[in-house]
């Protein structure tokens, strides 16, 4: 069965793309952003079906937002196409981002724990001293968040950190 949805995955992704497409664009909203959602939905079918692997699906998906995005009106002039190079610029916008490097560092930070044991052990300790009562357990997840505050002083990393703990 499962086989049998992700074989359909792609065409079924396809028409929904093709259609959301079709369909007239909202005053509201500019023609790039009428394609992105159609790229957007097209995304997450091929996700949910399983359709092709995640990193091809990302170069389809780069391709789709290439050509559509490109031969899309250019939001300050209008009159003009945004254009492949621009299209692109404006996708990988968000990679160029220093919240990218600070997200990276605290997943390395949080696998690290995970690869080391350190939040079993810190997990055990505080255990051992506040006991297993809910409400103690809480106390000391926060308790943890405040002590780590002081050593990991962004809020991203140390989420990550606590996770595994």
């Amino acid at each position: 069965m499962k086989k049998k949805i992700g074989l359909m995955g792609l065409p079924l992704g396809i028409f929904v793309l093709i259609v959301i497409m079709v369909l007239p664009t909202p005053p509201e909203l500019s023609t790039a952003g009428h394609r992105m959602l159609a790229i957007l939905v097209f995304s997450v079918v091929i996700w949910m079906t399983e359709a092709v692997s995640y990193p091809v699906s990302s170069g389809i998906i780069m391709s789709l937002m290439a050509f559509l995005l490109g031969t899309a009106p250019n939001m300050s002039n209008p009159s003009k196409m945004l254009g492949t190079s621009g299209a692109l610029k404006m996708a990988l916008a968000g990679f160029s981002s220093t919240a990218l490097a600070l997200v990276g560092a605290a997943l390395f930070i949080a696998a690290a724990m995970m690869k080391t044991g350190l939040d079993k052990r810190i997990a055990l300790f505080i255990l051992s001293k506040i006991g297993a009562k809910t409400n103690h357990v809480l106390a000391g997840v926060i308790f943890t968040g405040f002590v780590l505050s002081f050593f990991v002083p962004s809020t991203t990393a140390r989420v990550s950190c606590m996770v595994p703990i």
